[in-house]
C-alpha cells in the first residue's frame, strides 16, 4: 500500500488520544439517472449506520472512505463524504492507474479521477488478475473485507457479471458487515441490511476507544519530553537524516505513546496491590480473630473488623473484573509495544511490513480487535521518512543502540528485578516457616503454661500457630499470583534474543539489511510480547476461599 505524507498537523495532540474512524465502504453503479437526488440520501445513510452501530445520535465521528473510484456512485459518494469533518478517502484500485483510465470516456472524467486520486491518503492496488472482471471483484471484496459499513447505490437487479454492484453488495451480507442500500431506481429509498453481532463488535471497539480517551493524564507533558529527549540521537557523528527522522516521528507517535505506557503502568499497579491485597487481607482476617479469640475474648468489635476484611476479600476481585483491570493493562502494554515500535520502524523507512498482521502475531483473545484497530488508525498517519545508503551508519547506530541496546538493558534490569523478588518471598516463606515450626513445637512440649493454664507467652504461641501459616500462605499467594520466577526466565531469553538481533543489526552493511533486521526485531518483540499476554489472561484475581 501506497501511503502519501500526512498533513502536518495529524491526528495526534499532545494527549494522545487515540482517533476513532467509522470506515465506510462504497460500492455503487457507473451511470445514475438523477446524482443529485440521491446526495441527501447518502449522508442520511451514514448518519443511520452511525448511529446504529453507536448507539445514541451523537456528533458522526470521522469518516475513512474507501471507494475505487469508478465513474457514478464510487466518486459522487466519495465527494459528498468528504465534505464531513475530519473524513479522508483512501482509493482501493483494481488495476494500475495507467490501465484504469482506459475504462473511463473523455477527459473530463480521467481528469476527475487523477484529482480525486492524489486527495487518497493510502493507495491499495489488486494484484495482478487473469481478468479485468476478476480485478473489480477483488477490489470490491477488499473494500468489503477494510470496512465497518458499507454504502452501496444499486438498483436491486442481481449481478450481470464479476464484480458488479451485486456482487460486492452479496459479499458485504455473507460477511455480515452492515450495510445500507440506496435505491437508484425510482424515488431514493434507503434500507438498512444489518447483522447484529458485527454491529456489537464495532460498538464495543467505540466503547474501548471512549473509555481509554477519558482517562485522565495530569503528568503527559512532562513525560513526553522525557521521552522525546531519551530518544533524540547524540549530535556527536549523527547523520541530519536521523536527526530529521527522530523528529518527524516522535511527532507522529510519542504522544500515542505515552499515553499508552503510561496507563499500562497504572492499571499494572493497580492489578498488583489488588492481587496482594486479597491475600494478605484473608491473612489479616485469620489473625484478627485468632487475636481476639486468644488475648481479648471480650471485645467482640473484633469480630466485625473479620466481616469487614472478609466483605473486602470478596468486593476486591469482583470490582477488578468488573472493570476489566487485567485485560486492559494487557492491551494496554500490548498497544504500548507495538506503538514503540512503530517509532523505529518509521526511522527506519521500513514502510507497512512491520504493521502487518501475521501468523502468531494476533493478540490472545480476539475481542481486542480495538487495539488492532487503534494501531491501524494511527499507522494510516505515518509520515514517510526517506533515507538513503549514507545515512546507514548513523542508522544502524541509533537503531542498534536505542532500541535493541535499550531493550535488552531493560530486560536484564527486569530479569534480576524479579528474580530478586522472588528471592525474598521464597525467604519471607522459609522465615515464617521457621517461626511457626518453633512456635508449634513449644506450644507441644508446654511452654508458657502456668498452672495448668496458659500464660500471655503462650497464648502467643497459639496466635503464632494459628496465624503465621496464614501469613506464610498468604505471601506464597502473592509470589505465585506474580509468576516472578516466569517472568524472569521470559526477560532473560528476551534479552538473549535481543542479542543476537543486536549483533545482526551492527553487522549490517545496506539500508535494505537494517531494515530486515529492524523488520525481524519488530516481530520477535510482538510474538513474545503476545504469548506472554495470551498466558497473563489466565491470572486474573479470584476469590480466595
Amino acid at each position: 500500500m501506497k501511503r502519501r505524507p500526512p498533513d502536518s498537523t495529524g491526528l495526534a495532540d499532545r494527549t494522545g488520544r487515540l482517533p476513532f474512524t467509522l470506515r465506510v465502504g462504497v460500492t455503487g453503479h457507473r451511470s445514475l439517472d438523477d446524482p443529485s437526488a440521491l446526495t441527501p440520501v447518502i449522508h442520511e445513510a451514514v448518519r443511520g449506520l452511525a448511529e446504529r452501530l453507536l448507539g445514541g445520535a451523537g456528533p458522526l465521528p470521522p469518516l475513512a472512505v474507501l471507494s475505487a473510484l469508478a465513474e457514478g456512485a464510487d466518486r459522487l459518494v466519495v465527494r459528498e463524504l468528504l465534505t464531513e469533518p475530519g473524513a479522508r478517502f483512501e482509493a482501493v484500485l483494481p488495476l494500475p492507474p495507467e490501465d484504469y483510465l482506459t475504462d473511463f470516456a473523455g477527459d473530463a472524467s480521467k481528469d476527475e479521477f487523477s484529482e480525486l486520486l492524489s486527495r487518497s491518503a493510502a493507495t491499495w492496488q489488486a494484484p495482478p488478475s487473469r481478468t479485468r472482471e476478476e480485478a473489480y471483484e477483488r477490489a470490491g471484496r477488499h473494500i468489503v473485507d477494510r470496512s465497518d459499513v458499507v454504502v452501496a447505490l444499486w438498483d436491486g437487479r442481481p449481478a450481470r457479471g464479476r464484480g458488479g454492484t451485486a456482487t460486492v453488495v452479496d459479499y458485504a451480507r455473507e460477511r455480515g458487515v452492515p450495510l445500507a442500500w440506496v435505491r437508484t431506481t425510482g424515488d431514493a429509498e434507503l434500507e438498512y441490511l444489518l447483522d447484529e453481532e458485527r454491529a456489537r463488535n464495532t460498538r464495543r471497539a467505540a466503547d474501548e476507544f471512549r473509555r481509554y480517551n477519558a482517562m485522565a493524564l495530569r503528568d503527559l507533558p512532562v513525560r513526553l519530553g522525557d521521552e522525546r529527549d531519551r530518544l533524540e540521537p547524540e549530535y556527536a557523528g549523527r547523520s541530519d537524516a536521523v536527526a530529521h527522522a527522530h523528529e518527524v516521528a516522535a511527532a507522529w507517535i510519542l504522544p500515542y505513546f505515552v499515553r499508552a505506557d503510561t496507563l499500562a503502568c497504572r492499571l499494572h499497579r493497580r492489578f498488583r496491590m489488588a492481587g496482594a491485597a486479597i491475600f494478605l487481607m484473608a491473612a489479616a482476617s485469620v489473625v484478627a480473630i485468632a487475636i481476639q479469640v486468644t488475648f481479648l475474648p471480650k471485645r467482640e468489635w473484633i469480630t466485625a473488623v473479620e466481616v469487614a476484611l472478609l466483605c473486602v476479600l470478596l468486593v476486591v476481585p469482583v470490582v477488578s473484573r468488573r472493570k476489566r483491570v487485567l485485560d486492559r493493562w494487557i492491551s494496554y502494554r500490548f498497544l504500548a509495544e507495538r506503538l514503540r515500535s512503530a517509532y523505529f520502524l518509521a526511522v527506519a523507512g521500513t514502510g507497512d511490513r512491520g504493521q502487518r498482521p501475521r501468523s502468531g502475531s494476533r493478540l490472545f483473545d480476539p475481542s481486542e480487535a480495538w487495539v488492532r484497530r487503534a494501531l491501524r488508525e494511527v499507522t494510516a498517519h505515518r509520515p514517510a521518512i526517506p533515507m538513503s545508503s549514507s545515512d546507514v551508519p548513523s542508522l544502524r547506530d541509533y537503531l542498534s543502540r536505542h532500541w535493541i541496546g535499550s531493550q535488552i538493558s531493560y530486560h536484564r534490569k527486569a530479569a534480576d528485578r524479579q528474580g530478586a523478588w522472588e528471592i525474598r518471598l521464597y525467604l519471607a516463606t522459609s522465615v515464617i516457616f521457621g517461626i511457626t515450626l518453633i512456635a508449634a513445637v513449644l506450644h507441644m512440649v508446654g511452654t508458657g503454661e502456668e498452672a495448668d493454664r496458659p500464660s500471655d507467652w503462650g497464648l502467643l504461641l497459639v496466635v503464632l500457630s494459628i496465624g503465621m501459616p496464614t501469613i506464610g500462605a498468604a505471601v506464597h499467594g502473592i509470589r505465585t499470583q506474580a509468576q516472578f520466577r516466569q517472568h524472569c526466565q521470559r526477560y532473560r531469553r528476551m534479552a538473549q534474543l535481543l542479542e543476537d538481533l543486536e549483533s545482526k543489526m551492527v553487522r549490517a552493511q545496506t539500508l535494505e539489511r537494517v531494515r530486515e533486521v529492524a523488520v525481524e526485531t519488530e516481530r520477535v518483540m510482538r510474538e513474545e510480547a503476545s504469548a506472554w499476554f495470551g498466558v497473563m489472561r489466565f491470572h486474573d484475581i479470584e476469590l480466595i476461599s
